[in-house]
This record gives structure tokens, sequence and C-alpha cells, in this order.
């Protein structure tokens, strides 16, 4: 059995360094998964709203990678912290 203790985020009480921290903590911990819920159209994609798990941080660019559930429309795609936070 499976316990999953979801984490709802209010928009308005995130900083950017915290969702930041947040999601690189959850990438390193062996017992966490992140889904993120974005908007599309920020990445120039079509479409609206979207879930999709990350895959990993890249320091270097600050950026996380996105993968996509709907892969045979859009390939995994490195997403820079700040486009994220916008999406």
């Amino acid at each position: 059995e499976w316990k999953i203790p979801p984490r709802n985020v209010a928009p308005a009480r995130l900083t950017l360094s915290q969702m930041r921290f947040d999601l690189q903590s959850a990438l390193v911990d062996p017992d966490s998964r992140v889904l993120v819920n974005y908007d599309r159209k920020a990445l120039g994609q079509l479409g609206g709203g979207h879930f999709s798990p990350l895959g990993a941080y890249h320091a270097p660019t600050d950026s996380f990678l996105i993968m996509d559930v709907a892969k045979y429309k859009y390939p995994p795609v490195w997403v820079g912290v700040e486009t994220l936070w916008e999406a």
C-alpha cells in the first residue's frame, strides 16, 4: 500500500526560491515523486493546463527536466526555473 501525502501549494504564498528548494529536495529524496501542473502555452506548446513528472534538476542552467506524459506529442524538455514558475 502506498502512502502518498500530497502537497498542495498555494501560488500566492510560494516564492520562486522556495519552489526551487522544494523541488530540488524532493528530486533527491528516493521516496518522493514530483508532479507539476503547468500551462503548456508558457513553454510554447499547444494546449492549456497539463500535469507531468519532473525528472531532474540541472544546477548550472537552473533548469528542471519535464518528463512529459504525452511523449508522442512533446519530448522531455529542460525548462528554466523562472519559466516553470511562470507556467
